[in-house]
């Protein structure tokens, strides 16, 4: 259920970093974050899933002041399916979890916090048949099983995120419905215009 991203490996001086003890960073819905710093990883743990799961790395060498430094939340890439790891994890980066992670599309940043997606709607529209959501941050997504798939998102800074691959999968009524639901009077025609290569 977890997926641990490496660091790319960095030559090591002869002296080790002194090691940590196993520490509870955060618990919350059942679920409890633990550091390992001699593993190099967090691991959630709850009452119904007594393996753990891996849900970051982080960089061993970084001093006790800073023991989030290099961090990377994975488990937001893998765990939607349980929503309440999810909200367990956003409730760690919310309460002064790490400043890096490597987020999912059902997490929406929107005021400085990040929010759970089905917490983060503000409409909905079904449109050929599909459910679609906006959501907090202006983005507009597919609602899927355990998490929605995003479709457009006019205010993206880099211009391939703006208009995903998904959307140009759509059949061609759909895309114009979904257009028209999502940019009714045309102000993001030109943010939202495919990326054309090279």
């Amino acid at each position: 259920m977890g997926e641990v991203i490496a660091f790319p490996k960095v030559p090591r001086s002869s002296e080790k970093p002194p090691s940590r003890a196993a520490a509870t960073v955060f618990e919350s819905r059942g679920w409890r974050i633990l550091e390992l710093p001699s593993a190099g990883r967090f691991v959630a743990l709850s009452g119904y899933c007594r393996g753990g799961v891996e849900v970051g790395r982080f960089d061993p060498r970084a001093g006790d002041a800073d023991h989030h430094d290099g961090t990377e939340v994975a488990v937001l890439t893998r765990c939607a399916g349980d929503e309440r790891l999810a909200r367990c994890a956003i409730g760690w980066l919310n309460a002064g979890g790490p400043q890096r992670a490597i987020l999912a599309a059902f997490v929406v940043i929107a005021g400085g916090r990040y929010h759970f997606w089905r917490d983060a709607i503000v409409e909905v529209a079904a449109i050929g048949g599909s459910k679609f959501v906006r959501l907090i941050d202006g983005s507009i997504a597919l609602v899927g099983a355990a998490q929605p798939l995003p479709l457009l998102d006019p205010f993206a800074r880099l211009p391939e995120h703006r208009r995903r691959p998904a959307f140009d999968r759509l059949p061609a009524d759909v895309q114009a419905a979904v257009m028209r639901w999502t940019d009714p009077r045309s102000q993001f025609a030109a943010r939202l215009a495919p990326v054309l290569p090279g």
